[in-house]
């Protein structure tokens, strides 16, 4: 979901666009981790996976509705515009979020904010998708 909408709203704010279409009504609750994140706890359970328990969630434990992440990503943006809200599209599961419980008992925890992730995530999309 988070490519696809840093594109949607990039390409707003470079067309002039002052709307972008939300599927649903976006009160739908998501979690997402940055993938530097995972990476890091890749190495981590590498580096401790005698002690790692057998199944283990990994993820952020914390959800965030689909509009906190359209704002955040217009912000990091710098997108002005405003949502139009497609009711006719599917809104979706009301909430996904892992149990990471045994994660912290294993001594993990993500490290970046979501706003940082977003932000690297923007950065890497410019980089590579220069016209």
């Amino acid at each position: 979901m988070i490519p696809g909408v840093i594109r949607r709203i990039f390409e707003a704010k470079i067309e002039g666009n002052k709307t972008v279409e939300i599927w649903g009504d976006g009160s739908v609750r998501r979690e997402f981790m940055y993938a530097g994140d995972f990476a890091n706890f890749i190495f981590y359970a590498i580096e401790n996976f005698i002690k790692m328990p057998q199944n283990i969630n990994v993820g952020i434990g914390k959800d965030y509705s689909i509009i906190e992440y359209y704002n955040i990503i217009a912000d990091v943006i710098g997108f002005k515009g405003t949502y139009k809200y497609n009711f006719s599209k599917p809104t979706g599961m009301k909430q996904k979020l892992v149990d990471n419980k045994k994660l912290k008992e294993f001594g993990w925890t993500n490290k970046t904010s979501l706003k940082e992730g977003i932000k690297s995530s923007f950065d890497h999309f410019i980089k590579t998708n220069k016209k």
